[in-house]
């Protein structure tokens, strides 16, 4: 159940499943996993034992139809888990049939229609943080009301997750005890819960109630119990097996010179506690040994097998020579027999040599605690270890071509994967945005797109809306949307295209603006996709237009990201599809929907085609506009609804005074021939009868704009004031 890369501090495989499923708001939580979360809560702590507990009254409240309840607490203080559990035990009870998280959209408001249709739903709703930009708004409380009586009509529940910072600002109007005060959680419960669930047969008393693991859970989050309860288990699982088979007297003779003692209870314990330490007195002691001193070498290897656990040795070896060459600046001849070898160093490193090659530790987690010992003891040298930490992933085979030994695909997938939870845990940690810069500077230099960069993207992504990581990855995107640098620009975009732009959209469309305004070529298309990505949220369709507007009418983005992600809503993609584009379907009066509401304004399209024909008629040569006419000019045909609209917008479009004019009327006029007769577009006399009628159309505008005088000429050539993005509040 634990997923663990450079002592993660305890995040559960089991938790980060439900983050990644709550992203899509369609898909219910498994009733396998709501049947884990009901087995593992510890319920809060109740002194009265005469009277329900807190969480067993919330839980008789949502036991009625149309119930709703906010729990506000800080991060990190099982909010989403004890909103998970209350929701298991109304559906072990069958109150409710399922569960489904909510996103919560781009908007500052939470609309009723942002509600699901379905009936005896239990729905998980999380405010997202407030930003210097983006605040929920203070009416929220007064909101709740409307939201009873639709979920009231449907039988459904409803907990709202929030933070007491935020709740205090927005709960004016909300109804009475809709906030109730759950209790703390007893950290010796969480743990006990857990230990049990996992082996039915733990001694839990033992362990917990021995004097040197109790102060170790005193005043714990419940990210940090789970850490030390997968130690416990560790250690006890490990006294548990098998000692090395009587058939293996090599290996057995092995393991016992190179140190498998019996592990006692005791010793079990005194490892616990020295891996809750991170080892650090061990460390030191192999580090500093009495009467010599170890060499950088030995310094350097200790650090590379930790960091390149799992690896061929001979591998390790040579990027231990190589970590030296650049921490030291001191040349490490490995391919002859002036330094010591492979044994010596893997003795003096303190590690055991596998059949398979490989090196490990009989301590547990030793090899992360020789990495946070090297991060805490040289300060100075972590810059240059980044650097070096960041290429050990990248496809190198002249490190260990000599040794005959190759690092494999997977290997190198599994090692980007530590190294980018390291980088990530110690940006979290101290507030360091270096880290994960160096990472993704080096993936994206290393033509990583097939491997490494996907992988780092992914990484950023899961910290973003993981509640213990999210508010300073919020921080740093925002940092690095404003940055000119091409990879900073392209991780933002690519993060706000997944997961982090579906659940907090709002933010992710303000660095996407951020990204827009600094034009470069290099993020333009990825921008793009994200714009057709963050389109399929309906609350967020206005404001995004309203942004696409913007950076249409921009001098400096008109031309490239203007002109992109316009042609991004007003295409259909993939381009061949039968579907209408975005923008056309949001004008689509046969096709209604409930959720849709927003229709974007004609202003807009024409600020948006404009922008297409220009690029059109300049020297560069792209055609989207072809494609965008063929595609509008089709539904105009074969949907008599649309017909009005496009043909307005082209005319509007095109409607110039001056030397600008006649080009956007001459690219337009050649695009609708191409689209009555052109190469695979067979003739046909209801396409060209079509065109006619437009082709008219804009005749007849033309001799009008000629018959106005100078001053109404120019005031048509500008089209009204698109409303600005934040504009929302009209949409809920």
């Amino acid at each position: 159940m634990l997923q663990r890369a450079f002592n993660n501090y305890g995040e559960q495989i089991g938790t980060k499943y439900v983050y990644e499923q709550t992203l899509d708001s369609h898909a219910p939580i498994s009733p396998e996993y709501l049947a884990v979360v009901r087995e593992v809560y510890a319920e809060p702590q109740h002194e009265n034992w005469l009277t329900p507990s807190p969480f067993r009254l919330a839980l008789e409240t949502l036991r009625a139809a149309g119930s709703l309840l906010v729990i506000s607490r800080p991060t990190n203080n099982s909010r989403t888990f004890t909103a998970y559990a209350l929701l298991a035990h109304l559906m072990g009870e069958g109150v409710i049939t399922e569960v489904r998280p909510l996103s919560f959209g781009g908007s500052k408001y939470f609309p009723t229609r942002r509600l699901p249709h379905d009936r005896r739903c239990g729905f998980l709703l999380e405010l997202p943080p407030d930003e210097d930009d983006f605040a929920v708004d203070d009416s929220f409380g007064g909101s709740l009301n409307k939201l009873v009586e639709r979920l009231q009509r449907r039988d459904c529940r409803l907990i709202v997750l929030t933070r007491p910072e935020q709740w205090r600002r927005i709960s004016s109007g909300a109804p009475d005890g809709v906030a109730p005060e759950l209790g703390a959680v007893s950290p010796r419960r969480i743990a006990e819960r857990w230990l049990l669930a996992q082996e039915t047969a733990f001694p839990a008393d033992p362990w917990l109630d021995h004097k040197d693991i109790k102060p170790l859970l005193v005043s714990q989050a419940p990210t940090d119990v789970l850490n030390l309860v997968y130690l416990m288990l560790e250690q006890h699982r490990a006294a548990q097996s098998a000692t090395p088979a009587a058939a293996e007297p090599e290996q057995a003779l092995r393991h016992k010179r190179e140190g498998s003692p019996r592990l006692t209870f005791e010793k079990q314990v005194a490892n616990v506690v020295a891996a809750h330490s991170n080892w650090e007195d061990a460390l030191y002691r192999w580090h500093e040994p009495k009467g010599r001193s170890r060499t950088s070498f030995e310094r350097n290897f200790l650090l590379a097998a930790a960091v390149l656990r799992g690896d061929p040795v001979g591998h390790v070896y040579a990027k231990a020579a190589e970590l030296t060459e650049q921490l030291d600046d001191v040349a490490v001849e490995v391919d002859g027999q002036r330094e010591p070898g492979v044994i010596a160093m893997t003795r003096a490193a303190g590690a055991r040599r596998e059949d398979d090659g490989t090196l490990s530790f009989t301590r547990p987690h030793w090899d992360d605690a020789v990495i946070e010992y090297f991060w805490n003891d040289r300060p100075l040298a972590r810059s240059t270890f980044l650097r070096w930490l960041a290429q050990a992933p990248v496809v190198d085979t002249t490190a260990s071509k000599e040794a005959l030994e190759i690092i494999s695909r997977d290997g190198r997938l599994a090692l980007a994967e530590r190294v980018g939870q390291f980088a990530l845990r110690w940006a979290v940690r101290h507030r360091r945005q270096t880290p994960l810069e160096r990472i993704v500077e080096e993936w994206h230099r290393h033509g990583a797109a097939k491997e490494l960069w996907p992988l780092a993207v992914r990484l950023l992504d899961s910290a973003a809306i993981h509640a213990a990581s999210a508010p300073y990855i919020h921080s740093m995107l925002l940092a690095w949307s404003n940055r000119n640098q091409p990879h900073l620009q392209r991780a933002v975009v690519d993060v706000c295209t997944g997961a982090f732009g579906r659940r907090h959209t709002a933010k992710a469309l303000r660095r996407l603006r951020n990204v827009a305004s600094q034009g470069h070529p290099d993020v333009i298309e990825a921008l793009r996709g994200a714009v057709r990505v963050l389109w399929e949220d309906a609350t967020v369709r206005q404001m995004l237009f309203g942004y696409v507007v913007e950076w249409c009418k921009s001098e400096k983005t008109s031309q490239t990201v203007g002109h992109r992600t316009f042609a991004a809503l007003a295409l259909n993609s993939p381009p061949e599809a039968n579907d209408l584009p975005p923008l056309l379907q949001a004008m689509d009066e046969e096709n209604p929907s409930d959720e849709d509401t927003f229709r974007p304004t004609l202003q807009g399209l024409v600020t948006g085609w404009r922008t297409l024909l220009r690029q059109a008629a300049g020297p560069t040569g792209e055609r989207d506009l072809d494609k965008a006419v063929f595609t509008w000019l089709d539904a105009a045909l074969h949907r008599h609804a649309l017909k009005s609209v496009v043909f307005d917008t082209l005319r509007q479009a095109v409607n110039v005074s001056g030397a600008e004019g006649p080009p956007l009327r001459e690219a337009l006029r050649t695009s609708a021939q191409w689209w009555v007769q052109g190469q695979d577009r067979p003739y046909s006399v209801e396409k060209e009868e079509l065109k006619l009628e437009l082709s008219a159309l804009l005749d007849q505008d033309l001799t009008a704009r000629r018959s106005r005088p100078p001053a109404q000429q120019q005031a048509l050539n500008v089209p009204s004031e698109e409303p600005s993005a934040p504009t929302e509040a009209d949409a809920a």
